[in-house]
């Protein structure tokens, strides 16, 4: 399964990259960035922050390919027998979007695969006391989608709001904001 989705990410990048090249364009066409509430989905932590940074291209009229990065910048904790318990998070990921404009707002539906990052003393994928002090230590590829809303502000900027869900981890939502070249 690894070697089938690292050959698709693979893909995608060579595709990428021989467009541009066929039309001498840039490789990207825009570029946000936005903070993201980060909940994980266990109700024994609470919500931290993360910094998201996305770039993109076009590559057909309505669609595009996007590479995105997030990095935990506050902490999801939780309180267990006394201690207090945090996550460390990140990841890096390749989606294909596709953007329906309505005038000024775009509703923009993804769908990746993303390497993620998630360190904690706690599992975080249950609710059993009991094993919940073998902690949380994965690192791997993994599936992400959600949907996205922007306004246009002007010809280059926007305002964007982003919901992203990574496999049963961790949920962003994420509000930031977009320069398009």
């Amino acid at each position: 399964m690894r070697k089938l989705i690292t050959a698709f990410i693979l893909s995608l990048i060579f595709s990428i990259t021989t467009y541009a090249d066929q039309n001498q364009e840039s490789y990207m066409d825009y570029v946000s960035v936005g903070l993201a509430l980060q909940n994980v989905n266990n109700d024994k932590f609470d919500t931290g922050s993360a910094l998201v940074v996305n770039a993109g291209k076009d590559i057909y009229s309505d669609m595009s390919i996007e590479l995105e990065g997030a990095v935990g910048l506050t902490k999801p904790e939780a309180k267990f027998n006394g201690q207090t318990h945090d996550i460390d998070f990140w990841s890096l990921g390749l989606y294909g979007a596709y953007i329906w404009k309505i005038n000024k707002l775009s509703i923009k539906p993804r769908l990746g695969v993303v390497y993620e990052s998630i360190k904690s003393t706690l599992g975080i994928h249950t609710n059993d006391e009991t094993v919940m002090l073998n902690g949380t230590n994965k690192k791997d590829l993994a599936i992400s989608g959600g949907i996205g809303f922007a306004y246009d502000l002007s010809e280059n900027y926007k305002i964007y709001t982003n919901y992203t869900k990574f496999e049963d981890d961790i949920d962003h939502l994420t509000f930031g904001a977009q320069y398009k070249f």
